[in-house]
């Protein structure tokens, strides 16, 4: 058996209030296996416990493992070739992106993450954006493999969808408006990789067979409310609860979306899903950022989970979510990175201080985030909707040894005031360049920045090898099929009025 112990100036165990957590100072963890068997100060721990090995330095803060709650890919869009844009038109804008490897592609964000303290992501895949030449489950594979060659937790899941692939409305209604070969390339291309209910629940049951293990959790993905028929919508619920797994779906993301439901339902696409008997704990909603007061209500009454993206839905012009209100109610809320961060990278601290400042509402009564509420989004709350819970999310005996060192030299030079509070340091000043060393159940992945078990250099080489090859005539066609459908997609949505009503929040006033 390997016992380590695993120490630091500071180390943070649990968030314990609104404005205060559990902190050792001169504190350690001992780990053994994988499991943490006890902490306490450095001194006892040492004294107490005979150890195959120690690390830590007495500049650095031991913390629980972070949690990207809701990711889709490796290379982010813009990387690509496809700019931030409105989501609506961005999702064809998307289109034109070059195929990549999806193993290579998975292990290269792994990468990225684990070095900014991620232990534990969300990953949620688009089924049809698998190669079609590939088996469902075979393709699928190949991510959960790269997750597995990495050594991260991760809660993974294919989103599904069966209709309006275009604009919010029939396909076919659709493309009788357009000229009709550009109706027929588009039509050929939606429909280039079919793939039946039937064809994907068996699949998911095959993931959830073979796939599934300690460090992997297979969840189901209605992609979203407006993109799922009604029974599908059914059938995804009913096999997330026969297998007792979760379901991650999208949900009110943009304000069309939101009118989707207004026109279609006379009510939002969550309360749609209400009347549909798909919410509960097991569900975990991507985004959320046009809910009502009665969504909220929905949300807090049903135990349903939101997946918090700031940056994204800054960068896709989609709002901001009310993230306040959700807290004042309980409502469970995870952050994730949704792809690509603010700065176009996967650093899921700056993600966190991104969380905290946004939802700031003007005026000095005014509640908002505090830096150790942003904190237990990152851990506990993460832990819950990936189904970890009992594992992951706070340092303590019994659970799992996922632990993050953090370098302090950055944050504290040339000076910081030596009444701050480690929590706010971490949150006000961090940013995924100060991890030095990651954890997961007892492996050590990344030492002094250096990967253990992975070759990073090697890693990358493959992957821009592998990207260094002409396009294809299909993804070729592909580009040049998305920019002329593209004003097409735009004036339909164009010609919906954006609804209106009082904000959650207000920002500034025109008079």
């Amino acid at each position: 058996m390997t016992t380590t112990l695993i120490w630091g100036k500071q180390v943070v165990t649990r968030i314990t209030g609104t404005s205060s957590a559990e902190v050792i100072t001169d504190g350690a963890v001992v780990q053994r296996d994988g499991e943490i068997i006890e902490i306490g100060s450095y001194r006892d721990m040492r004294a107490k416990y005979e150890v195959d090995e120690e690390i830590g330095g007495s500049n650095q803060v031991v913390i629980p493992g972070l949690i990207n709650a809701h990711h889709h890919v490796g290379l982010t869009p813009f990387q690509l070739g496809a700019l931030d844009a409105p989501l609506e038109a961005w999702i064809i804008s998307r289109w034109a992106m070059r195929d990549v490897d999806p193993y290579l592609d998975t292990l290269y964000c792994a990468i990225q993450m684990i070095e900014s303290g991620i232990t534990t992501v969300m990953h949620n895949h688009m089924a049809a954006r698998l190669p079609a030449d590939v088996g469902l489950f075979d393709a699928a594979s190949q991510i959960v493999d790269a997750y597995e060659d990495s050594g991260m937790r991760v809660a993974f899941s294919l989103s599904h969808r069966d209709q309006n692939h275009l604009v919010y409305e029939d396909d076919e209604k659709f493309l009788a408006t357009l000229p009709s070969e550009l109706a027929s390339g588009v039509r050929d291309h939606i429909n280039a990789r079919p793939i039946t209910l039937e064809d994907y629940l068996t699949a998911n049951a095959e993931l959830l067979d073979k796939k599934q293990s300690d460090r992997t959790n297979i969840f189901i993905s209605p992609h979203n409310v407006h993109w799922c028929s009604d029974d599908m919508l059914r059938a995804m619920s009913d096999f997330a609860r026969r297998n007792n797994t979760g379901l991650h779906i999208h949900l009110q993301e943009t304000i069309y979306q939101k009118m989707y439901g207004s026109r279609h339902w006379s009510k939002t696409p969550l309360g749609h899903l209400l009347e549909l008997g798909v919410l509960g704990p097991e569900v975990s909603c991507a985004h959320g950022v046009w809910l009502t007061e009665s969504d909220v209500d929905i949300l807090a009454e049903t135990g349903t989970a939101i997946c918090h993206n700031p940056s994204s839905n800054l960068r896709l012009k989609s709002g901001v979510a009310p993230i306040n209100r959700l807290m004042d109610r309980n409502v469970t809320v995870a952050i994730g990175i949704d792809e690509a961060g603010i700065n176009d990278d996967n650093d899921i601290i700056q993600e966190m201080r991104l969380a905290q400042k946004i939802h700031r509402e003007p005026g000095i009564s005014s509640r908002s985030p505090t830096s150790h509420q942003v904190f237990e989004l990152n851990t506990v709350n993460g832990s819950k909707i990936t189904f970890f819970e009992d594992q992951i999310g706070t340092l303590e005996p019994g659970k799992r040894a996922d632990l993050v060192l953090i370098n302090m030299d950055r944050i504290e030079e040339p000076y910081l005031h030596p009444d701050t509070d480690i929590v706010d340091a971490l949150v006000f000043r961090g940013k995924g360049l100060d991890v030095d060393t990651v954890i997961v159940d007892g492996e050590v992945l990344l030492r002094n920045k250096v990967f253990e078990r992975l070759d990073k250099a090697d890693v990358i080489a493959r992957f821009k090898d592998s990207l260094a090859r002409p396009l294809t005539e299909r993804e070729i066609s592909r580009g040049a099929l998305s920019k002329q459908l593209m004003p097409s997609i735009e004036k339909w949505f164009s010609a919906w009025p954006l609804e209106t009503g009082d904000p959650h929040y207000t920002y500034n006033l025109a008079d």
